[in-house]
């Protein structure tokens, strides 16, 4: 009787313990990175397929985390993330953007199918800066034609304001940024690849 007293005793005193181990953190709000509306693009159609590479450029802000910039200091915004590689999803959105401007006959992922023109590019920047409070996009875009030949290159920039202190805040104007410079990579790319085969079949003439 004494034993199964003491046992439960035991129990009771268990049950009761204070957990020494820290509490588990809360799950990261995680933000879709996508191409949404995308307007058709005003030109001559080109009768070519476009490929676009996966960008090239820091692991850092090319990863799943956001970036927020001060000075020279990178930091991630806490507890958010990217629900994919801002690689991958870069990638995504450049290629959806040029399918939906229309000025290309097809647009579609390097190495998933031959293509006639392939964009190869290079982010530079793809992060939040604390000392103007804007989101910025900036890559190094070449247009490439078959045999390596590039037939033309430009940095794009874009920004996007960041009204508030606020991961929901950073991660849409991250969003519209990367938008809007995919829209003028697109629409640079396809006055390239007109200007190259104008002066491709003159050439021939």
């Amino acid at each position: 009787m004494i034993r199964a007293a003491s046992l439960l005793l035991a129990a009771s005193m268990l049950g009761g313990c204070i957990s020494l181990l820290p509490e588990p953190p809360p799950p990261p709000r995680t933000y879709v990175l996508e191409a949404r509306n995308v307007d058709a693009l005003a030109g001559e159609p080109i009768d070519a397929v476009i490929g676009v590479a996966n960008p090239g450029g820091e692991r850092t802000i090319l990863g799943a985390d956001l970036i927020w910039r001060t000075g020279d200091t990178i930091a991630y915004v806490d507890q958010s993330q990217w629900s994919s590689r801002a690689a991958d999803a870069l990638q995504q959105i450049l290629v959806e953007t040029l399918v939906n401007q229309g000025r290309f006959r097809a647009a579609t992922r390097s190495g998933e199918a031959r293509a006639d023109y392939e964009i190869r590019w290079e982010v530079l920047d793809f992060e939040v800066r604390e000392e103007d409070m804007q989101a910025h996009f900036r890559a190094d875009v070449r247009v490439v034609a078959p045999g390596r030949r590039i037939v033309a290159s430009r940095t794009i920039e874009t920004t996007a304001p960041v009204s508030a202190r606020s991961s929901s805040v950073a991660a849409d104007a991250l969003a519209r940024a990367a938008r809007e410079g995919s829209a003028r990579i697109g629409e640079f790319a396809a006055d390239a690849a007109l200007e190259a085969q104008r002066a491709a079949s003159a050439e021939s003439n």
